[in-house]
């Protein structure tokens, strides 16, 4: 004789179909195929949700004509008055921070990010390969903040795609000003006048033999001036250049060997038909004697290199507005 038992027993002794697939399955409602399959499905529709709200937020963006900025520093201090630096300095730009990678992916997920502001003592190094890495984020532009000039750093940090390398301490008038430059190729209107408001484009010779400054100095006056930039790396080869190329200016490193930026300079003036080119100085010394020997050549001006300021780099344009 068959024992009556309830439905429970008898799905424990003998099992039960899946409410999916109708497999015999032992225990709960579906089988771990079927529980699989809905996981997937569910992934799916999770990610085209966040997908559809990440393009309508974009689009609201781009609709109000929005420009944003993301700053990503793990040192919360920091993070706030570089937050509050821009957000006075540029009123009219979104500000967004985000204190670690995680955060600051979300945003560029889910906002059309014009440029994003890292700071390599602070896991900006780290964010920097993060956004290279990503397909999505290869292209967008990126300033770089940090408290060393270690060449080094900075090289590995243009390796990877860097439009501007600022060194702390910073004045905020000249990180506001680099900020707007790199977004819209102009500087705030309260800054000073390096903004270049028309598209003249200008011949630059840049002379160092320091190959790491040479390529820090060259991506300053790229991203910041309307100039096609030639270089060279002693000062025999910067004459050589100078046979077959008509320049509007010329920097040179002060601190070379054999023929350092003075004596490269007294050979431009000697030279007819290169004597009216402007020449100015780069030296990264701050001894007063050098700087008034300097300033007793016929040099332009002098700059300090590698990390042009926004005060030299309003010398260098009205050296070269002058010069048209």
């Amino acid at each position: 004789m068959i024992r009556k038992g309830s439905s429970e027993s008898r799905a424990r002794l003998f099992g039960r179909p899946c409410a999916g697939c109708g497999k015999q399955i032992k225990s709960g409602l579906y089988c771990e195929a079927c529980l699989e399959k809905f996981r997937e499905r569910a992934k799916v529709q999770g990610e085209r949700m966040e997908t559809l709200k990440s393009n309508a937020l974009k689009k609201v963006a781009v609709d109000r004509g929005e420009i944003s900025i993301l700053i990503v520093n793990s040192d919360e201090r920091n993070l706030s008055i570089t937050k509050i630096v821009l957000e006075r300095g540029l009123p009219d730009y979104k500000i967004y921070a985000a204190g670690n990678p995680l955060i600051a992916i979300n945003v560029l997920v889910s906002r059309e990010i014009s440029l994003v502001v890292l700071d390599a003592d602070y896991n900006g190094l780290d964010m920097l390969q993060r956004i290279r890495d990503d397909d999505r984020f290869k292209e967008l532009p990126v300033m770089m903040m940090s408290g060393s000039s270690q060449k080094e750093l900075v090289a590995s940090v243009f390796s990877l795609g860097v439009q501007d390398y600022v060194t702390k301490p910073c004045a905020p008038k000249d990180l506001v000003g680099r900020v707007n430059k790199l977004l819209n190729g102009k500087e705030d209107d309260s800054s000073s006048a390096v903004a270049v408001r028309q598209k003249t484009s200008f011949n630059i010779l840049l002379v160092d033999d320091d190959i790491f400054d040479l390529r820090q100095e060259r991506e300053l006056l790229k991203n910041r001036l309307p100039c096609e930039i030639t270089s060279a790396q002693s000062a025999a080869e910067g004459m050589k250049i100078l046979e077959g190329h008509s320049m509007d200016a010329i920097l040179v490193s002060l601190d070379m060997p054999f023929i350092n930026g003075l004596k490269f300079l007294s050979l431009i003036g000697n030279n007819p038909k290169l004597k009216n080119i402007p020449v100015i100085i780069m030296t990264d010394s701050r001894d007063f004697s050098v700087i008034s020997e300097i300033k007793k050549s016929s040099a332009a001006g002098y700059v300090k290199k590698p990390n042009i300021s926004e005060d030299d780099l309003s010398l260098i344009e009205s050296t070269l507005r002058r010069r048209r």
